[in-house]
């Protein structure tokens, strides 16, 4: 017999710990979540995915009371619940890391461990907070979780770094949740070694009888510890995957795709604003060079002038016809492809006369054979690449590009010789409108990420501050 929705959806308020169903925000004109559902079972982690914007914060702090909604309902074991806040929150056992720990920075750090949950002593008819026994606990919690700190926690908030804080929050966090633990990107400022230790908390959580909603972009993190994935798109449900019927793959290409479909919107949205302008400009800057006349001894400069603009004029349309292309574009059309040709025609949409001190080495591995690539596509992402290594780069300085083949694998490797990115940069640099220039987007690395992945390849980027960064193509 087929089930139906309104069957299942009371099957799964009842077997779950927390349902949100048909949530709906409103922020003046803009609406954060649009009918949102979402479910949390017994001793279950689910990752919530989705790129800035998509309402993953909104949506939990639905959950713990601070945002009240439009529309909608939410379950607690079955039972729905009238008027959610912080306060019902905490004594139903549920606990928020956020973002940025809500903690106060006048408090000590036990304080703000034991904030809602302060321990008392009484002497005659006074009681006073036990500071004494709430250090205790909270040292003991951190170390617990298999975290360390060198600060006493007597000292105000306000001298603890982020990296700190946050230890404290999350540790705050696990002591006190018996329900639910929820985490809003909880690994930001921590080092390789302490998100292992917090992906490890997690794993014990759910042991320990707790569910757990794990907020965050990075599919691998996520990947590791979760049993269902909810990807949220601009406020809206864009896709659930349980982890024994997906792989981490799959899971990176849907997080990245539901990222690009704002990113085509915006681009298409973009690119035919732009268009007619440059139109205009074309065809004026071509009257300036064919109908105005001008003195003979201002006549070269003149003509350098509007010829230079006219192919920047040029440069532009070539990038709003990529950015078309890239909305429209669906699969591939891949056909076999020389990858020396293909370097060489990159090469030459790049102007290399604005880099007059800089070098650009290009080596082939021997007998590499051609590859069903579409060539159109690929030029697209060697340019970019190319561009931002020759930018980086500094006067006098040199990029190399490798093509090879590694592991069976395509691999094209852009060495650039600046300085180099940080761990965070490097953790940001594909996403959407992120940009280490001071001027433009980062939408072109975004993109260059999108094409490689349409290639069922990858693209990776390996940095150390002052001594360059390599982006390697492998597909």
């Amino acid at each position: 017999m087929i089930e139906s929705p309104s069957v299942r959806e009371n099957r799964l308020i009842s077997n779950s710990l927390v349902f949100l169903r048909n949530i709906r925000v409103q922020f003046d004109t803009i609406t954060a979540l649009n009918t949102v559902d979402i479910g949390i079972g017994y001793k279950e982690i689910v990752g919530l995915l989705g790129e800035n914007g998509a309402g993953k914060t909104t949506l939990i702090n639905v959950l713990n009371g601070m945002v009240p909604i439009e529309s909608g309902e939410i379950y607690l074991e079955g039972k729905r619940v009238e008027d959610p806040t912080p306060e019902w929150a905490q004594r139903e056992g549920i606990e928020t890391v956020h973002q940025e720990p809500t903690l106060i920075g006048s408090l000590s750090a036990v304080r703000n461990f034991f904030l809602g949950h302060e321990l008392k002593k009484s002497v005659g008819p006074f009681s006073y907070f036990d500071n004494r026994k709430m250090e205790q606990i909270a040292a003991g919690a951190i170390r617990k979780v298999g975290f360390s700190l060198n600060k006493p926690l007597r000292q105000p908030i306000r001298f603890f770094s982020r990296r700190e804080r946050q230890i404290i929050a999350i540790s705050r966090a696990r002591y006190f949740a018996w329900k639910l633990l929820v985490l809003d990107e909880p690994t930001l400022a921590l080092s390789e070694v302490e998100v292992d230790i917090v992906l490890n908390m997690i794993r014990q959580a759910r042991h320990d009888g707790l569910s757990v909603l794990f907020l965050t972009y990075k599919a691998q993190e996520v990947f590791s510890v979760a049993d269902r994935f909810v990807i949220l798109h601009r406020g809206e449900n864009y896709v659930e995957k349980d982890k024994q019927k997906t792989d981490y793959k799959e899971l990176e290409k849907l997080l990245v795709a539901s990222r690009f479909t704002a990113v085509r919107q915006m681009a298409a949205a973009v690119a035919h604003q732009i268009r007619n302008p440059l139109g205009i400009l074309r065809v004026s800057a071509e009257m300036l060079r064919s109908d105005f006349t001008v003195p003979e001894r201002q006549r070269a400069n003149y003509n350098h002038l509007t010829e230079m603009l006219i192919d920047e004029i040029n440069t532009l349309n070539l990038v709003i016809n990529n950015f078309l292309d890239f909305t429209r574009q669906k699969e591939p059309n891949r056909g076999f492809c020389s990858i020396a040709e293909l370097l060489e025609a990159s090469l030459a949409t790049i102007p290399l006369d604005r880099f007059p001190g800089r070098e650009v080495k290009v080596e082939i591995e021997d007998g590499l054979p051609e590859y069903p690539l579409d060539r159109r596509l690929m030029e697209q992402v060697v340019s970019n690449l190319l561009m931002n290594a020759l930018e980086a780069s500094p006067d006098n300085g040199c990029v190399e590009v490798q093509a090879g083949v590694h592991d069976n694998l395509l691999t094209i490797a852009i060495r650039d010789s600046g300085e180099g990115m940080d761990e965070e940069t490097q953790k940001q640099i594909f996403n959407p409108f992120f940009t280490t220039k001071a001027t433009g987007t980062g939408l072109g690395l975004s993109i260059v990420q999108r094409i490689v992945h349409q290639h069922d390849g990858k693209i990776e980027v390996r940095s150390i501050p002052g001594k360059g960064t390599v982006f390697t193509i492998l597909i």
